[in-house]
């Protein structure tokens, strides 16, 4: 029996790629994401950090990785499917999952088949399981905004001290076109109040995460309700607040209010279609937003017909 052992395990060595594929058994998929977080996601957003970490908590987690099939990657598919989940929140996990494999091979020499990963993907698609998200055109109405409003004043009022300024950061939102974390990120002495610009640091970028640095226009709007921020001594923010703090606050308020589906970067969308609705042309707008071109300026534009001014 020991003979006959060494020889099938002597044959399995010899085969191409053998002795790496020895090496990695009983490696789990699990243990390859932790490596991932820790070696090469530290820079990274809560948002891709929390998808990772609950594809760990998945059976898909506890494979080998060298034993990994399409089956497997389909059957997690279909499993969030029928848990509810839509397609574009289920293409994350395939797309984080290939990141994964594919940095596991090069940088670790994993023996994982990608060819398997890309055959699972290619059905997933084909099939409805995996898609992008669909483009949002929600902007808040006027009464909304006042129920939000209301909601805030409200809140100043009880805990004056303890409260951040949301109905300030909500109409800098609007006025701005800043995105939640980026507001919390601009600094007094980034401010040129005579030229109406701020520079908002680290800006986002689908491929530069730090150090993408861009000045942006300021509406009149804008730059009055900076002015009228209170300049704590030592503190070089402008709206020195958390920016999962400002989520928080926000989901509350929208649902003490009454508001269905309106998320804070929602505000955005609202702001880039004013300063259209307001005459601005596509680049000048673009000196407000900060969008890299018009075809990802035009998917936060949403432009009400009734505000359409009609030409002789």
């Amino acid at each position: 029996m020991a003979e006959e052992w060494a020889k099938r395990r002597e044959l399995e060595l010899d085969t191409p790629g053998g002795i790496l594929s020895s090496q990695w058994r009983g490696v789990t998929l699990d243990t390859a994401m932790q490596r991932y977080l820790d070696e090469f996601a530290q820079g990274a957003g809560r948002s891709k950090r929390a998808t990772i970490e609950q594809l760990q908590r998945f059976p898909i987690a506890r494979v080998q990785i060298t034993q990994l099939t399409s089956q497997q990657i389909i059957e997690h598919g279909v499993m969030r499917r029928d848990s509810g989940i839509k397609p574009a929140t289920i293409n994350q996990d395939i797309v984080w999952l290939g990141i994964i494999l594919k940095t596991a091979v090069a940088a670790w020499k994993m023996p994982a088949d990608l060819s398997e990963f890309e055959a699972a993907k290619l059905l997933l698609r084909s099939k409805g399981l995996i898609g992008k998200s669909k483009s949002r055109d929600r902007r808040p109405t006027s009464v909304e905004i006042e129920r939000l409003r209301a909601y805030f004043q409200r809140s100043q009022r009880i805990r004056p001290s303890a409260i951040i300024p949301m109905e300030d950061i909500m109409d800098f939102a609007i006025a701005s076109s800043r995105r939640q974390e980026e507001i919390t990120r601009l600094q007094w002495s980034d401010l040129d109040e005579k030229a109406m610009t701020c520079w908002v640091r680290d800006a986002k970028h689908p491929r530069q995460k730090w150090g993408n640095h861009k000045r942006f226009k300021l509406t009149h709007e804008a730059m009055a309700i900076i002015q009228r921020q209170p300049r704590a001594k030592g503190e070089e923010r402008i709206f020195p607040c958390n920016a999962a703090s400002i989520g928080t606050r926000w989901r509350a308020a929208t649902a003490a209010s009454g508001i269905d589906d309106l998320r804070f970067h929602d505000l955005r969308h609202e702001a880039t279609s004013r300063l259209f609705e307001a005459g601005y042309e596509i680049v000048e707008v673009q000196q407000f937003t900060l969008h890299e071109s018009w075809e990802v300026l035009k998917r936060y534009t949403h432009l009400r017909p009734e505000s359409l001014i009609l030409r002789q």
